[in-house]
This record gives C-alpha cells, sequence and structure tokens, in this order.
C-alpha cells in the first residue's frame, strides 16, 4: 500500500561530484562538512560566509563565490543545496537546479521544493546508521541518533570488523551465492548475537568459524 512517503532510501557516492551550497550561515556549514566528507567538489555561492567556511576556502577544501545567487553559476552541478535565510532566493535556486537536472536538497524553507532529506547519521567504522523523520522533526532524529550511537553502533561496530574477514572466508569455501545466503541467515544467529551484545566477539567470532567448516561439510 502506498504511504504518504514514497521516498526511496540511498546511500549516495559523491566523491568528485560537483555540488554548490547556497548560503553562508550555520545550515550552509553543516551541509558543506557533510559534503566535503563525502568528497564531492563543493562550491558555495553566498556573499558573506561564517568564519569557517571561510577557512575551508582558504584551505583549497570548497571553492567560496562571494556573490549573490544567479542561475548560471549552478548549471553542471549534481546536487545543489539551498540553505540561506531568504525563502525567495531558495526557491530560486531549487527552480534553477531542478531545470538543469540537479537534485535539490532544501536545508531552509520552502521545504517542499527538496528532492531528498539528509537522515540523522551515526557511523562507526564501516558501520552506519542513520534515522530520518522524513523532515517532520529533524530534532528527534538527531536525538534517536545519539542512541543509536550508544546502544547499537558501539557495539555492533567492532563485531563488523571481525565479521568482514569471515565473509571473505565464507566467500570462498561456499562458492554459490544462494548457499552462503542459507549460511548467513543460519550463522548469524541469537546465540551468536547475544555473545555480541554481550561484548563476548572472541567467542562469537569462534562460533560463525566453526559453523562456515560444518555448513560446508554439511552442504
Amino acid at each position: 500500500m502506498m504511504g504518504a512517503d514514497n521516498s526511496y532510501p540511498v546511500n549516495l557516492k559523491l566523491s568528485g561530484r560537483k555540488c554548490a551550497v547556497i548560503g553562508g550561515g550555520p545550515v550552509a556549514l553543516r551541509r558543506t562538512r557533510s559534503l566535503v566528507a563525502a568528497g564531492a567538489q563543493v562550491l558555495v555561492i553566498a556573499p558573506e560566509v561564517g568564519d569557517e567556511l571561510r577557512k575551508m576556502a582558504d584551505q583549497g577544501l570548497i571553492t567560496w563565490r562571494a556573490e549573490t545567487f544567479s542561475a548560471p553559476k549552478i548549471v553542471g552541478m549534481f546536487l545543489v543545496v539551498c540553505a540561506t535565510d531568504d525563502e525567495n532566493v531558495n526557491r530560486s535556486a531549487a527552480w534553477a537546479a531542478k531545470a538543469t537536472g540537479a537534485l535539490v536538497n532544501m536545508a531552509a524553507p520552502p521545504m517542499d521544493l527538496s528532492d531528498f532529506t539528509v537522515p540523522a547519521r551515526v557511523e562507526h567504522g564501516d558501520l552506519r546508521l542513520t534515522v530520518s523523520t522524513n523532515g517532520s522533526c529533524p530534532e528527534l532524529s538527531r536525538v534517536l541518533g545519539r542512541e543509536l550511537a550508544d546502544e547499537v553502533a558501539e557495539v555492533y561496530g567492532p563485531w563488523l570488523d571481525r565479521l568482514k574477514p569471515l565473509r571473505q572466508e565464507a566467500k570462498r569455501r561456499l562458492s554459490d551465492s544462494d548457499v552462503r545466503l542459507l549460511f548467513w541467515r543460519s550463522a548469524l544467529d541469537e546465540k551468536v548475537m547475544h555473545l555480541v551484545r554481550e561484548g563476548k566477539y572472541e567467542e562469537a567470532e569462534a562460533m560463525v568459524r566453526d559453523a562456515i567448516g560444518r555448513f560446508r561439510t554439511e552442504s
């Protein structure tokens, strides 16, 4: 059944992509930080920016154009973030970006022009957890993100680090992808995950490693 929110969750790869941030305030700074961390080529367009954005520009991490927004400045962008405190400017930038085929993120009103929302994110190594309220209450997303960091990421992040070599071992020994799928469904059972939750990673790892050998023999 189709609900009111039919958005499609993705992890977007932005390395080397041209992205623009319209605005130079705190919200624009947060979006710029995350884009730079993702490896994007970031252009900030704003007559004035805060000290940190100015420093990022001086260090060559971003390009800053100390100008007001105009449509030609975002031609060729893959993604455009609208983050000024002027709703009319945000609206103009959003429609100009959409006209070029760029993805639009509204970090400030009018929010209904956004092609996507940015979820709260928690990371521990390769483990990435995201929380979204579809823009209805970002504050709750941030609170839940902090809880996930304390209750989930700190526990399962180290376990993921141990699972990566085990996954490669299973791939070598179990050549069929369907067989591997069945294996992992049975291997990560409640006994193993209970050990993980207690921080007994070595015992959990030993059980999975033993299961790989037994599964190959039994299959």
